[in-house]
């Protein structure tokens, strides 16, 4: 798979979020959305608030690595491969969860918000994670490191970030389907 078919397939989960994301909105009624399933997990609306904060915080790190590529003159050739550290993140964020993990303070979501503007703020989001996705087709992915922005002493490759940023709307959008379907049950 060549770089660019690398790019189309994280661009591809992209859109494939999106849309789960737009799913559940539609099907659930508005106080099932926000409801929490139980007081120790998040309700679906805080699900898709945490993945709104996540990309919030992403965004600048991968427009900045992108543009330190292109000054490094790292251009791209090939299909971009992920570095271990980012193979096995992925693999621990891929649902169903394994485990669950605590997250810090900046990422968990303040307030519980209607699920049209819930969705509105994540779709947003995503379509700027996508632009960044397709201005970064001329980098060399798999050189550039980025410091994640969950724990600052854990560096990956760029092409590992974006496969965990979608790996990480899928852990989310499971969980908040869970939230969900426990509540109708």
């Amino acid at each position: 798979m060549a770089g660019s078919d690398a790019i189309e397939e994280v661009e591809r989960e992209l859109n494939d979020a999106t849309r789960r994301a737009w799913t559940l909105v539609h099907s659930t009624d508005g106080r099932l959305f926000t409801v929490r399933p139980n007081p120790s997990s998040w309700s679906a609306a805080e699900c898709i608030s945490h993945l709104s904060i996540s990309t919030e915080m992403f965004l600048p790190i991968l427009r900045s690595a992108i543009e330190d590529g292109r000054k490094r003159g790292l251009k791209a050739k090939g299909k971009p491969r992920m570095d271990l550290l980012g193979r096995v993140l992925r693999w621990f964020l891929e649902p169903p969860t394994r485990s669950r993990v605590r997250t810090t303070a900046p990422f968990v979501p303040r307030a519980v918000r209607a699920k049209a503007e819930a969705f509105g703020e994540f779709a947003n989001l995503q379509q700027k994670l996508g632009e960044i996705l397709q201005s970064a087709k001329d980098v060399d992915l798999g050189k550039i490191k980025i410091v994640s922005p969950f724990d600052k002493r854990v560096k990956y490759n760029l092409y590992s970030a974006f496969r965990i940023v979608v790996a990480h709307q899928r852990r989310h959008l499971w969980q908040a389907e869970q939230a969900v379907a426990a509540l109708r049950h």
